[in-house]
């Protein structure tokens, strides 16, 4: 990724804290401190208090403005280059809507359906000791000086056989590495990716599992095999925080807009 983009994640992570979330549920979490300059005003229970105040809206307005045009300065008019190399040379298609916080990449393996789902929340949950590789004096210093910035993506991989159910392997992709947590086994491959309430309660209620680091290190072994062999790998452990990075500041741009464009009407 290029080097301003990953200081403007950096500077966007400074601005707020949210709790972790599970990736069904998780939402982009609004930037705190948008409004950290804007004097602060007694508050009056007058009829301006009652009804809105012109002068504090264009006063929010001017600094989602330059909000905007710092954000803008910072962001690829064009898709970068290593996200079509990647589907390419790894034969995923990727299902990204506009708006929307989690992302899908999708590929057969023989009789196989393979889903790699995760969520662009995970950058703003990502922990002040993610970053602590990185050197002050590099953040702030020439851009061919920052340090590669890595962070954990939560990633679930969902394996289905028509007929013969699914398995879902929750991982973590870091530094160039799958790391499994989790094998759940669904008897009805929808239940493993039917996003509803219903299907939601009825995997509350089943059998999860061990947990994946108690079981034999050669059973381990093999469920890393098992995934390699389907795609979930180096490639991409390395692209999941590449493209969370990208896609959280094209949303975030867009939410600015959309909040300046509310509040200036």
């Amino acid at each position: 990724m290029a080097a301003s983009l990953v200081r403007s994640s950096l500077r966007a992570l400074s601005k707020r804290a949210v709790p972790s979330l599970p990736l069904t549920a998780a939402r982009i979490a609004p930037r705190a401190s948008i409004l950290a300059n804007v004097p602060v005003r007694p508050f009056s229970i007058g009829t301006r208090a009652c009804f809105g105040s012109g002068t504090i809206d264009n006063e929010l307005v001017h600094k989602l403005d330059e909000e905007i045009l710092y954000e803008k300065s910072n962001d690829e008019p064009e898709q970068p280059g290593f996200i079509q190399e990647f589907l390419e040379a790894n034969s995923f298609k990727l299902e990204d809507k506009p708006g929307m916080d989690e992302v899908t990449l999708t590929r057969t393996f023989g009789n196989e359906k393979i889903r790699v789902l995760f969520a662009i929340s995970d950058i703003n949950n990502a922990a002040e000791d993610d970053f602590a590789d990185v050197p002050a004096d590099d953040v702030e210093g020439d851009e061919e000086d920052v340090a590669p910035v890595s962070f954990p993506v939560r990633a679930s991989v969902t394996v289905e056989k028509d007929g013969k159910g699914a398995v879902t392997i929750d991982t973590v992709a870091q530094d160039g590495a799958i790391v499994i947590e989790s094998v759940l086994y669904y008897k009805d491959g929808k239940l493993a990716t039917e996003q509803s309430a219903e299907a939601d309660w009825q995997r509350r209620g089943l059998y999860i599992g061990p947990q994946f680091s108690e079981l034999d290190e050669g059973v381990q072994t093999l469920f890393e095999r098992y995934l390699e062999e389907r795609g979930v790998n180096t490639a991409l452990a390395n692209f999941l925080p590449d493209y969370v990075e990208y896609k959280e500041q094209k949303e975030y741009l867009q939410w600015l807009q959309n909040v300046k464009n509310f509040v200036s009407a």
